[in-house]
């Protein structure tokens, strides 16, 4: 088993009266809930660095796909997973899906039109090159918090 019982902090071990009870749960949910913002705005960062790696590929004509690269990512994930008593395969299947989206959003930059075929294009677009799309159509990861 992985993350022990023996290894949470604070005292909900259960001796509690029910108001207390409920106190120290929604204690705990306001924590998670502060973990749940921390991690959304890291995997936003991490996608915004992502469509930046996708820029200069487009740019410099690197391939999009770079498996020593997710080999790397990977091993670091199991590696810090084994470091804290925590599952390989969990970190496995969460990087496999950051990666998919990181293909996804770098994709879709490396396959836009570069701003200068648009002018050309005098903004009419050519149904025959449809696997094209303009930044603008690009997810913005440039979001406000």
């Amino acid at each position: 088993m992985y993350f022990s019982v023996g290894q949470r902090n604070g005292d909900d071990s259960g001796e509690h009266s029910d108001a207390s009870a409920q106190q120290a749960l929604e204690g705990l949910r306001a924590e998670l809930d502060a973990v749940d913002a921390t991690l959304l705005e890291a995997v936003r960062h991490r996608l915004e660095v992502c469509l930046r790696i996708g820029e200069l590929k487009r740019r410099e004509h690197i391939a999009m796909m770079q498996p020593g690269r997710i080999h790397i990512v990977h091993e670091r994930a199991r590696q810090y997973a084994d470091s804290h008593s925590l599952s390989p395969e969990f970190f496995d299947s969460l990087y496999d899906l950051l990666i998919a989206e990181t293909c996804r959003l770098e994709d879709l930059v490396i396959n836009a039109e570069p701003a200068d075929e648009g002018a050309r294009h005098n903004g009419h677009h050519d149904h025959r090159d449809n696997h094209h799309v303009r930044h603008s159509s690009v997810p913005s990861a440039n979001v406000e918090s």
